[in-house]
């Protein structure tokens, strides 16, 4: 009943369902072991989607490649926050599946910042905190995705319109 609850959680964050069960498999783990202190006055689902996201960025840390980032905050000549795209109005055209088809395509950077951000709803400094990561990172990681989705979700318009002129 809950694995594929944890499942579309982990999904949000890897882009292939090895590294997602694998991700399942560690949060049921952590639920198992940890049963003890959950508290009754909470609904479990909530307590168990905690613990799926708190596993997400355990492994984020624990990958090497994250120690390799690039550091953004050194090239402050390209300032990534003047390109936010603003949270604007999608085409009813494009449906929630097509949309979290965008993000897998993101860097896993910059996706899992998004997840975080725009999904479940964590601050930068929340994020900063949990990525080991400076608030201006976060922000730079959120806005290179909104670029990126935007920049993506534009190419599907052209492309429909394309289709329908010919």
């Amino acid at each position: 009943m809950w694995f594929s609850t944890l499942m579309r959680i982990a999904r949000k964050y890897k882009n292939n369902e090895e590294d997602a069960a694998s991700i399942v498999n560690d949060s049921f783990f952590k639920i198992f072991t940890n049963i003890q202190n959950y508290k009754q006055e909470l609904p479990f689902e909530a307590w168990i989607k905690r613990i799926t996201i708190n596993t997400v960025i355990d492994e984020f840390r624990k990958n090497k490649k994250h120690k390799n980032l690039l550091k953004l905050d050194d090239y402050s000549n390209t300032d990534f926050l003047d390109f936010i795209v603003r949270n604007d109005e999608v085409d009813e055209d494009l449906n929630v599946k097509d949309i979290l088809g965008l993000i897998e395509k993101l860097d896993e950077e910059e996706k899992v910042v998004f997840n975080l951000f725009e999904i479940d709803g964590y601050s930068h400094n929340e994020i900063a905190k949990e990525l080991e990561v400076s608030e201006r990172t976060s922000k730079r990681y959120l806005a290179s995705a909104r670029v990126k989705l935007r920049k993506m979700i534009t190419q599907i318009f052209e492309t429909v319109k394309m289709i329908l002129l010919c």
